[in-house]
């Protein structure tokens, strides 16, 4: 297979590059680490070639990419976002790190469409939407790299800044890559996912947290009517949560559902958030008081 100078791989049989993983590893876990952030180099290599796999269908049969996916990138990401390194670096570094942003948004709405539902590489398009990482507070006065109005239409971005200045920072890098994920149809696929019937608790809570953590830049007119049904519905299954389901090992993913559907109701529906608060006590303590062991340690975990 060969590689065009961007680093697309040209040709059917495309094969993980295993030798960018390995030099991936050996940069990023470890103490001492440097994380490569252009198109070309290790990360974005070995993340444009999970892509292309996911479309196929094919990401989590392939052994490297698996690897790559669930353990080097997460802690390539968590590293580039969450450090305190962040602000000592150069804007061609920060430039780099949201190129590699967008290529993890493309991995993930691609393999987003498919199941199963991509718990863990949610988790990492979580921690990519937070507003309050220090990446994202580093560059929170952005202004969008793209004018969005144009690829969906005026007022139907997914994503907005907020209008007031003095209310909040553009975060429009942020903004870019939300409208990013929609844009490839990340969002009506989370969509059909959270409308699907034999869907598991643990997924829907992966499948929300994205939507919660950047809920503050979420366009409301165009998110709202797709995220309220699963809000109410949400809301209504806790409610009905019975005694002898509490030893349920599923269950444990109740209380950062709630937590996420609390953010999106701030956002959405006001009125709902004490109920949802509450909701979220009464469940840990009923799971305090239960039996089970396992449903006591985890709502310790969470109070």
């Amino acid at each position: 297979q060969k590689n065009d100078e961007n680093g697309n791989c040209s040709g059917e049989g495309i094969e993980f590059p295993t030798t960018n993983l390995y030099e991936l590893e050996s940069r990023v876990l470890t103490d001492h680490w440097s994380i490569p952030y252009k198109r070309e180099e290790s990360l974005g290599k070995c993340l444009i070639a999970s892509t292309y796999l996911a479309r196929l269908g094919l990401s989590d049969s392939d052994e490297n990419c698996k690897r790559f996916m669930d353990r080097c990138m997460p802690e390539a990401f968590k590293k580039l976002l969450t450090s305190s390194a962040v602000h000592k670096w150069g804007t061609e570094i920060h430039e780099g790190i949201y190129n590699m942003l967008m290529l993890l948004v493309d991995l993930v709405a691609e393999r987003v469409k498919q199941d199963p539902i991509p718990v863990g590489l949610l988790g990492v398009l979580t921690m990519a939407f937070n507003p309050d990482n220090e990446y994202h507070f580093k560059n929170r006065m952005k202004v969008c790299q793209r004018n969005w109005a144009e690829v969906f239409g005026e007022g139907n971005m997914h994503a907005v800044s907020p209008i007031s200045t003095f209310q909040k920072e553009p975060h429009g890098w942020l903004v870019d890559l939300v409208n990013r994920f929609a844009e490839l149809g990340g969002f009506s696929a989370i969509q059909s996912k959270l409308n699907s019937e034999d869907i598991e608790l643990g997924a829907i809570s992966a499948l929300v947290q994205p939507f919660g953590v950047c809920a503050e830049y979420l366009n409301s007119s165009v998110v709202q009517p797709m995220l309220d049904p699963v809000i109410h519905k949400m809301i209504k299954y806790v409610q009905n949560v019975e005694e002898k389901d509490l030893k349920d090992k599923r269950l444990v993913s109740i209380p950062e559902l709630l937590s996420g559907i609390k953010l999106l109701c701030m956002r959405f529906q006001p009125d709902l958030v004490t109920a949802v608060d509450d909701l979220r006590l009464d469940i840990l303590l009923r799971m305090l008081k239960s039996p089970h062991f396992s449903a006591k340690m985890n709502s310790l975990k969470e109070v």
